[in-house]
């Protein structure tokens, strides 16, 4: 499985670039870029079969594609997982992570509880990684910095919420979970993840959402992002209980990319506004 890189990645001068590996169950996406050019940006993703460990398809990975092992300026591990929680600071120290987790998921032997402060919001992000996984990655990758696929956003919306009177409710759809996050004011209202198997389902969830939300269909807005084929299908149903409904483009701004170019939502706030 071959990632392909450009031609001016390589180890002489792999430093320029700030780099991240994406992954989720069911495929790992690289991308990297160097701030001061344009042009730079790239982006390769690999499906992988869900059917096999995904430490052994990584371990396939790495062997294959030595640019993964290279130094970094800064390279970030994107974790895509519905396993995560928000502690407040209040409440959070490091040596209680896992308890903490544990009061939201069963324990497992085999996760790693990992934490991510976000100061702006007064919390830190706990989300579990496979132990398997994670000590691989560490042996394998210089200085990986691992982080939830919902970091980089909370802290976007957040800031966008600051300057927005009426409440935003965000949906991200994967292919499999969907994430909904409610903030108003700066504050954040509700987060929560929900495993779907038809649009349908999508549709229930967020609309539940706005109900136990009190969301006003008229001026409250709802923005949809994730899986373009799944948003395209279920956005002309929320319209028809919703005015205010987007569909939030991964378009990038600073960095060019080519038409056809997937760019995953977290992947293009890390670059553009990062954490």
């Amino acid at each position: 499985m071959i990632i392909r890189v450009p031609d001016t990645l390589n180890v002489d001068n792999s430093e320029k670039y700030n780099a991240s590996i994406r992954l989720w169950p069911g495929g790992l996406s690289f991308s990297g870029y160097i701030p001061s050019e344009a042009d730079s940006f790239f982006a390769e993703t690999v499906l992988l079969d869900r059917n096999i460990p995904l430490v052994q398809s990584l371990k396939e990975i790495f062997f294959d594609n030595e640019s993964l092992s290279y130094v970094y300026d800064s390279l970030h591990v994107i974790c895509v997982t519905e396993k995560y929680t928000l502690a407040p600071d209040s409440v959070f120290s490091e040596k209680d992570k896992d308890l903490l987790f544990s009061f939201c998921f069963r324990t497992d032997r085999n996760r790693r509880v990992l934490f991510q402060p976000l100061k702006p919001i007064g919390s830190s992000l706990l989300f579990g990684i496979d132990s398997e996984v994670y000590e691989f990655m560490i042996r394998s990758l210089i200085n990986p910095q691992f982080i939830h696929s919902l970091s980089p956003l909370l802290l976007l919306w957040r800031k966008t919420s600051l300057a927005c009177y009426p409440k935003q409710i965000y949906a991200v759809v994967h292919d499999a979970v969907l994430d909904i996050v409610c903030f108003e004011r700066g504050e954040i209202l509700f987060i929560n993840s929900f495993c779907h198997e038809t649009e349908n389902d999508i549709i229930y969830f967020i609309m539940y959402v706005c109900k136990q939300l009190s969301v006003n269909q008229f001026e409250d807005y709802i923005y949809i992002c994730g899986d373009k084929h799944l948003c395209r299908k279920i956005m002309p149903v929320i319209k028809n209980y919703m005015a205010q409904v987007g569909f939030l483009s991964p378009k990038m701004e600073k960095y060019r990319t080519s038409l056809d170019q997937d760019v995953y939502m977290d992947v293009k706030t890390l670059m553009e506004c990062g954490l």
